[in-house]
């Protein structure tokens, strides 16, 4: 716990609520997927993700056979989305 208060603290914190948001970078390709795919298949795909007993490596591989390559990262980190070491797709 902070015992003094740094002079200027306050004033830095709230010049961060002031500032532009940072660049985002590309979809990942879990999250470009969702956005392309059949409603249908979006759909099954946002329930597996959301089903822990299901493997990311399971869901990579097969993501991967009906299109380009998908790792099991890509898919553990998109199911952390709205986590600070997940993906930054909305949750």
């Amino acid at each position: 716990m902070i015992e003094k208060q740094p002079v200027g603290l306050a004033q830095e914190l709230d010049a961060l609520t002031g500032a532009p948001a940072t660049h985002r970078g590309p979809r990942c390709s879990v999250g470009a997927l969702l956005e392309a795919a059949d409603p249908d298949v979006a759909a099954s795909l946002r329930t597996v993700l959301d089903t822990p007993s299901v493997t990311a490596t399971a869901i990579a591989e097969t993501l991967s056979r009906y299109g380009d390559p998908i790792t099991a990262y890509t898919v553990a980190r998109h199911r952390r989305r709205g986590m600070p070491n997940g993906c930054r797709c909305e949750r």
